[in-house]
């Protein structure tokens, strides 16, 4: 499987050396990368205790801002969203004369924040590069990031940087030889658990220095990369041209269901109530084939955005009007503190038609959830074997489905499925993410 990339620059050496001719000679110069999944528009502003001004506005998503010249001093740095003067992170920085540095912004609603690229990193000797990873992608988990020759395969490759973890301060740089590497992002410890691939490679020249930043995505998992080279304005971006997709059968006991979207089979002959593993699909429109019980049925064409998540739910029984699909968008990611867990529940039930509420140690979480539709998740006190879990029929407000043993796992992202009837109702829970 390959991951197609979009290099947007080459990486030269002399941008480490002429970049400073947009910077502003004796003053501290700043600027803005950012990769916030939620936030697409992130101004900077400077208070120095007498004056709060913008002075970098409407930097967007995976693009870098030019250098911004300020006199040398301390400062409170804040952050704010699309020209609201509302903070949303503040740092207290001293910004020296004659220094660079680049602001990589980053996180979700609630969970904005900011990691620094100090840009004053000696030149390494001849035939070599120095570079850093910056994780800007918390939740994607910790991730492995290998830099191969092209053509090298990934099993039998090491990492070069090993449990990197988000949203903290840089890896540390680390000298290699200079030439064209290929870029490989994984979980951490799980080789077949690919978050992004550069492919054809990127080039890094003689005593270049590099940040490799990893950025977020919509579903959560999987990432993108934008290569900063050290006081230059050129960068390289790696932008996933994947989705996930998973499949799940909401048919009748005894029936079977294949499906696949762009030539990616998800379920083969499944079974009632099966629950497809995540696959990876090329992004945009793509045909999504179904056959049940043997039938073809009529294709339809599907929208996927690159880096998103994606359930399609096919549903067929008493409660249904022949067969229905739904395509469901799936937010995976994490948490806002590792206590908590995530749940949604999605309503299956072809065979009973009514909504489903779903209540976490007695509070309701999911409310009256319709037929073929998923509740946004929600934030539950993670738990070992002492979460209790009931889905209830809301138009009879019978009891389906009870399980005082679940265990919901710190910084787990979970579904829960509802599939049959009032009177043989199925709860499967599925984890969202790689364990």
């Amino acid at each position: 499987m390959s991951i197609s990339t979009r290099l947007t620059a080459a990486l030269l050496l002399v941008g480490a050396f002429i970049g400073g001719c947009s910077k502003s000679g004796g003053a501290a110069d700043i600027r803005v990368l950012n990769v916030s999944v939620d936030y697409n528009s992130v101004d900077l502003y400077l208070d120095n205790g007498r004056t709060n001004t913008p002075q970098i506005t409407g930097s967007t998503y995976g693009a870098l801002t030019p250098y911004k010249g300020v006199d040398a001093g301390a400062y409170t740095v804040e952050f704010t969203n699309a020209g609201v003067q509302n903070s949303l992170k503040s740092l207290q920085e001293n910004l020296d004369k004659n220094t660079a540095k680049t602001y990589v912004v980053f996180g979700d609603t609630g969970t904005f924040n900011a990691l620094e690229i100090l840009e004053n990193q000696d030149q390494p000797n001849g035939g070599y590069t120095s570079l850093q990873v910056i994780d800007a992608a918390p939740d994607a988990g910790s991730v492995d990031v290998y830099l191969t020759d092209p053509s090298a395969s990934l099993a039998n490759s090491s990492p070069t940087f090993t449990n990197v973890t988000g949203g903290v301060p840089g890896s540390g740089f680390l000298t290699i030889a200079d030439g064209t590497y290929r870029i490989r992002v994984t979980g951490t410890g799980n080789q077949a658990d690919l978050r992004v691939d550069s492919v054809a490679g990127i080039a890094f020249s003689n005593q270049e220095i590099a940040s490799i930043v990893i950025g977020g995505t919509r579903g959560g998992v999987l990432v993108n990369l934008i290569v900063v080279p050290q006081q230059s304005t050129s960068t390289t971006t790696v932008s996933n041209p994947y989705a996930r997709v998973r499949a799940v059968a909401g048919i009748q006991s005894g029936s079977n269901l294949s499906a696949s979207i762009g030539g990616t089979a998800l379920i083969t002959s499944a079974a009632a109530n099966t629950v497809s593993q995540y696959a990876l699909v090329q992004g945009g429109t793509q045909t999504l084939n179904l056959t049940l019980n043997g039938g073809a049925l009529t294709p339809s064409s599907q929208t996927l955005t690159a880096g998103s998540d994606y359930t399609v739910l096919v549903l067929n029984g008493p409660a249904v009007a022949g067969t229905t699909l739904t395509l469901l968008s799936d937010d995976n990611r994490l948490p806002t503190a590792a206590t908590y867990s995530k749940i949604s529940l999605v309503n299956a039930m072809s065979a009973l038609g009514d909504p489903v509420t779903l209540n976490v140690n007695y509070t309701p979480v999911a409310n009256a959830i319709a037929l073929g539709n998923s509740s946004a998740p929600t934030q539950v006190t993670s738990g070992t074997i002492d979460t209790e879990i009931d889905t209830v029929d809301v138009a009879t407000s019978t009891p389906l489905y009870s399980n005082t043993l679940a265990t919901l796992i710190s910084n787990g992202v979970y579904d829960l499925f509802m599939f049959g009837s009032a009177a043989a109702p199925v709860a499967a829970l599925h984890t969202n993410r790689p364990q």
